[in-house]
């Protein structure tokens, strides 16, 4: 699966999408790659990163981030 880039997201963002991001706080628990595999997966450090997608639409977004226990996924403004 292709991890999204910055111009991605700026791209979706453009067409109106609604995008996740998980930031540097990010602990690596797992918590919304088990919740939302689809959007979400471990990186090498062992830290989420969120999938390309053309929509998050309907994909348990915000249950993965009412989940994550350090505040680390929140929707691009």
């Amino acid at each position: 699966m292709t991890i999204i880039t910055d111009a991605q997201v700026a791209k979706l963002r453009e067409a109106g999408v609604a995008v996740p991001d998980v930031n540097e706080t990010c602990i690596g628990c797992s918590a919304c790659v088990a919740i939302s595999g689809e959007v979400f997966e471990l990186n090498d450090e062992g830290k989420s990163e969120v999938i390309l997608r053309d929509s998050y639409e309907g994909l348990d977004v915000d249950d993965s981030i009412a989940a994550c226990p350090v505040d680390a996924i929140s929707w691009v403004d």
